[in-house]
């Protein structure tokens, strides 16, 4: 038969299990702080979620307005009307024959 009595562990065995224990404690703390505090962790990702977001937004947004450009640079290339429009706001310009009325504002003292 065996001898079950608990004998004490030789001072070099019992020494190098805790050395063990704490290196698989840190392992794994050091993973999860890793999990969520990390570069590729989980408060991380939901803040790049976040940034993936307003950037698309700002995308559909400048989308819109390029659409919108594209359109009243069409309108000034081949569009009389707009084109006499244009002249007419921004130019100044009037069409021959046309009268042009001039109001000025008098300092009343």
């Amino acid at each position: 038969m065996l001898n079950r009595r608990k004998e004490p562990a030789p001072k070099g065995q019992n020494h190098t299990g805790r050395v063990l224990i704490a290196f698989g404690v840190f392992i794994n703390l050091y993973m999860l702080l890793s999990f969520f505090f990390g570069e590729m962790g989980l408060l991380n990702a939901s803040k790049v979620r976040r940034v993936y977001a307003q950037v698309q937004t700002e995308i559909q947004s400048l989308q819109l307005e390029n659409t919108r450009l594209s359109k009243q640079i069409e309108a000034l290339k081949f569009d009389s009307k707009t084109i006499e429009r244009h002249a007419r706001e921004q130019l100044g310009l009037v069409k021959e024959g046309e009268l042009v009325f001039e109001f000025f504002e008098t300092e009343s003292y």
